[in-house]
This record gives structure tokens, C-alpha cells and sequence, in this order.
């Protein structure tokens, strides 16, 4: 008996691509704490020109982060070692790179 799941996903990027700028940071804010400046934003307080192009691109950032499959499986793994490390009550990497004392010895 296997104790391993499957996950199937599916990444509708159209969807993503569709969301206003609104949604991608509500989207985000729902995972994250953002920026200074996505939370200046959703407090509706205003924005110089500057500050909205500055937004636009964060907003492309977090918008293709949103629908990264390999972003989403980064961060389920940190999420994972951290959970792990507070059970086993250690700090560091959750996994351990392969140990030189380990390597076979030449004869």
C-alpha cells in the first residue's frame, strides 16, 4: 500500500490574465502581506503616475506568480519545512544535501 497522493491542477492563465488590477492584489493580499504600495493601494489612498506604474508592474509580477505552478510548489514546500522543523524543534533546511560521509570511499 502506497501512502502518496495525486494532485491534478489546472492553471486557467486566461482567467488570470483577465483580472483587474483590483483582483490580482485582493488575490494576493489573501496569501501574502504585499507591498507598501498594494496595501497603499487597497486602502484607496491615491497614487502619483509614478507610483501607478510601479503598481502595474507589481501587479504583473504577483498576477503570473498567481498562476506558477512552480511558485505554488515553492511555496508549499517552505511551508512544509517550516511545519516540520517546529514538530522535530530544529531550524534549517528541511531536507538534508547529501553528507560527504556518505560518499563512497576510494580504495
Amino acid at each position: 500500500m502506497s501512502n502518496h497522493t495525486h494532485v491534478v491542477l489546472c492553471v486557467d492563465k486566461d482567467m488570470a490574465e483577465s483580472w483587474s488590477v483590483e483582483e490580482v492584489i485582493r488575490r494576493w493580499h489573501q496569501l501574502y502581506q504585499g507591498t507598501l504600495l498594494t496595501q497603499k493601494f487597497q486602502i484607496e489612498d491615491k497614487l502619483s503616475k509614478g507610483e501607478w506604474f510601479s503598481l502595474e508592474e507589481t501587479v504583473t509580477v504577483f498576477r503570473q506568480r498567481l498562476y506558477d505552478i512552480s511558485w505554488l510548489m515553492r511555496n508549499l514546500n517552505e511551508h512544509i519545512a517550516r511545519e516540520a522543523n517546529k514538530e522535530d524543534d530544529c531550524t534549517g533546511r528541511f531536507y538534508s544535501p547529501p553528507s560527504l560521509a556518505l560518499t563512497p570511499r576510494a580504495s
